[in-house]
């Protein structure tokens, strides 16, 4: 057991370096920073972009028609100089370069090996050890509920993996710096401490295996009914939902529905909420139907003006990107100190965590 994990550590640490193993690998891990905006794997594609902000506009014609006091012109609805001014935002956009930086070089090579070791493990388990044969060819409708299925799939260990970072104190120490922020801007969604990306894809590891294994004999030109430019149909339909708006200023609902099948806007800023009552609340990443089954969703009222950042913490300690980088490991050894020096833990103290949840 241990030379496997030896060996999974070593094969993580190959694959993290490779961006810096040569100058051509280097420059271009750089030039991926250019794609951003037109990379359709990129959250941030125009596309994407585009549909966030028609979204916006059809929120902000319906807000005049409802004669709700609004801003004078839609600039100024989707982009208040208070929110995206504020030091918090500020902190966000210095937070999103730098971290830009670290994701080419070291966190996207270290995910994708990640998933291709993830890849070999699901052969020798599902091949190797169960001897399943994948399929060589599915129908049309097949592929596509394939498609969907493991999407969903994907998305329902997020939803677990959300909620550990939330339960779990040592996990919680890092998971705050993202409920660090005042205000809410789509930059925020990358203010996320790279632990989170490697403890997210440790767990979605067995997904990603299986979905490898699964589609390793189907030809590329019997999944390319499954695909749009290039990405996948699914994750390219959801990137036109609006998700940007999740980390926004903008509590808007997309209905009693949707509302409990998407992570919709006011959802998602719900999880946010500094209120008590939106405390271990939306989970949910993309799907907020995992948080309708399990008991964990909640819709607030839209006209709810909600607050957002940590109770019981020093804004302090979440002030710089340094401070956002290297506080979690602090806060970390903190609590592992206490806790090898409180002896046997009591069912009371399991228990104890920040207010900020």
């Amino acid at each position: 057991m241990i030379d496997a994990v030896r060996w999974f550590l070593e094969r993580v640490a190959e694959y993290s370096l490779s961006a810096v193993s040569s100058w051509d690998h280097f420059t271009a891990a750089i030039g991926e920073i250019g794609g951003t905006f037109t990379r359709l794997t990129s959250g941030l594609a125009w596309p994407y972009l585009l549909a966030s902000a028609t979204i916006a506009g059809v929120a902000y014609c319906l807000s005049r028609k409802r004669d709700v006091p609004s801003a004078p012109s839609f600039r100024a609805f989707l982009f208040p100089r208070p929110v995206y001014g504020h030091p918090s935002a500020l902190l966000d956009y210095r937070f999103y370069l730098v971290s830009a930086l670290f994701n080419v070089l070291l966190f996207v090579p270290m995910l994708a090996g990640i998933g291709i070791l993830a890849e070999k493990m699901g052969k020798v388990f599902l091949i190797g050890y169960l001897a399943w044969e994948s399929p060589a060819t599915l129908p049309v409708p097949a592929l596509f509920a394939a498609a969907l299925g493991f999407y969903l799939l994907h998305d329902f260990v997020n939803y677990w993996a959300h909620l550990l970072l939330h339960k779990v104190p040592l996990l919680w120490a890092f998971h705050q710096v993202h409920h660090s922020a005042d205000v809410l801007t789509p930059i925020s969604a990358y203010r996320a401490h790279p632990l989170e990306f490697f403890v997210t894809a440790i767990l979605r590891a067995p997904v990603i295996g299986l979905a490898f294994v699964f589609y390793e004999r189907i030809a590329p030109q019997d999944l390319a009914v499954t695909t749009i430019f290039g990405v996948g149909l699914v994750g390219f339909m959801y990137g036109l939902s609006g998700p940007h708006l999740q980390h926004s200023h903008l509590p808007i609902s997309y209905g009693p529905l949707l509302d409990r099948v998407l992570v919709t806007p006011i959802v998602h800023q719900t999880h946010h909420s500094l209120d008590p009552r939106h405390h271990d609340k939306n989970f949910g990443v993309k799907f907020a139907l995992w948080d309708w089954l399990f008991g964990t969703l909640c819709v607030p009222d839209r006209h709810e003006c909600l607050q957002f950042g940590l109770v019981g913490m020093k804004k302090d300690d979440f002030a710089t990107v340094g401070k956002l980088y290297l506080g979690p490991f602090q806060r970390a050894v903190g609590l592992v100190r206490r806790s090898l020096a409180s002896g046997p833990r009591t069912r009371s103290q399991d228990v104890v965590r920040s207010e900020g949840l």
